[in-house]
């Protein structure tokens, strides 16, 4: 298990970044919906650690990706982050050392690092361009560091590293976790072929896995059941026929969409052109009755339905409101977990936030990161 250590910390070692010109790490893959900022949560997590810093380094470089959004570039954010965090900002879409010197402003903002092709190829020389421009690293992106990716990877390896004030309460969070005996994972979404050595892991532990979402579908398919034209992974499916557990719980209704109508549909009626879309009431029961015992922990991370239309959201909202219940044994994490419980105001409902999805579930299946502590 992974426990910070004390001269690791930030909060530690803020002395040590005084007239420090300090490279931020933090994620803020957000997005923009009806001209509003959405994902706010992860501004939020990154927050306390932005203002400890301004207090004591001549320079915050923050730097952070910005995924799956069409439109790329932070510099339509900037206004918007700027006045979420109070703070004055410049945009600096360059990795020039001389460049970013001498912009004036205590906080800059480094362009989308994921437009730099190293960045997700895990480049040593990225991350050594990247080490010119500050002298003290600081890590509060906790939701990418699973991953090896240039600057969550080879940063801490290069220069002084210090784990932000979120960063250290998402560790703490997931250690408590790890220390219980139970666990039930519920596991939604649309891609399962990036879970399945995690859900695997989570069986070998006697978990007890709830699938909900894509991932279902496609455990059905690899299964033999019908399942018509809803979203699968094919090329994962023979890989799932070998899993034969009965800790693994399966939705067994759902709402479909079939030639432009909504359908209720159990299992085995399940027709050529239906398109599994949310989970029904006898699966929420089922899900329900499974998570009664207060002996288990549960983890939960993606939606159970497609609910970017919100015809198909019930089953996760109901998933939501039941898990409010168990608040004390819950913990959420995941960007599109995260989002759905922000636009039903429901996320102050929650007392356990992760910002990481991937980065959770790593954590707990493995109990390792990508980088040594």
């Amino acid at each position: 298990m992974i426990i910070l250590k004390k001269n690791k910390l930030l909060k530690n070692n803020l002395h040590k970044t005084k007239n420090k010109n300090v490279i931020l790490r933090v994620d803020f893959n957000i997005d923009l919906k009806d001209g509003h900022l959405v994902d706010k949560y992860r501004l939020n997590a990154a927050k306390a650690t932005i203002y400890a810093l301004k207090q004591t380094a001549n320079k915050i470089i923050i730097i952070s990706h910005l995924e799956n959004n069409k439109f790329k570039s932070f510099k339509k954010f900037l206004p918007f982050i700027e006045k979420f965090l109070k703070q004055k900002i410049v945009f600096c879409n360059s990795l020039n050392k001389d460049i970013v010197q001498n912009i004036k402003n205590k906080i800059i903002f480094i362009e989308n690092i994921r437009l730099w092709p190293g960045e997700k190829a895990n480049d040593l020389m990225l991350a050594k361009q990247i080490k010119e421009l500050g002298d003290v690293f600081v890590n509060e992106a906790f939701s990418v560091s699973h991953r090896k990716h240039s600057s969550v990877y080879w940063l801490p390896k290069l220069m002084p590293t210090f784990y932000g004030l979120n960063f250290e309460k998402e560790i703490k969070l997931l250690n408590t976790v790890l220390k219980q005996k139970r666990h039930v994972l519920i596991l939604g979404g649309a891609k399962i072929s990036t879970k399945l050595p995690l859900i695997k892991k989570f069986l070998q532990k006697k978990a007890l896995v709830i699938l909900g979402g894509g991932l279902a579908n496609t455990v059905y398919k690899a299964y033999n059941f019908k399942i018509g034209k809803s979203l699968i992974e094919k090329n994962i499916l023979n890989d799932i026929k070998k899993i034969n557990n009965e800790n693994l719980i399966l939705p067994i209704d759902f709402y479909v969409l079939s030639d432009k109508k909504i359908f209720y549909r159990r299992l085995d009626e399940i027709k050529n052109n239906d398109i599994i879309l949310d989970i029904g009431d006898k699966s929420l029961d089922l899900f329900k009755e499974k998570l009664q015992n207060n002996k288990y922990y549960i983890v939960w991370n993606g939606p159970l339905g497609y609910v970017e239309n919100q015809t198909f959201q019930n089953g996760t909202l109901q998933l939501a409101k039941f898990l409010i219940t168990k608040n004390k044994n819950t913990v959420v994490g995941g960007g599109d977990t995260i989002a759905f419980l922000e636009s039903h105001n429901l996320m102050k409902k929650f007392k356990n936030i992760s910002t990481g999805g991937g980065a959770m579930l790593h954590y707990l299946a493995f109990e390792k990161l990508s980088f040594k502590i």
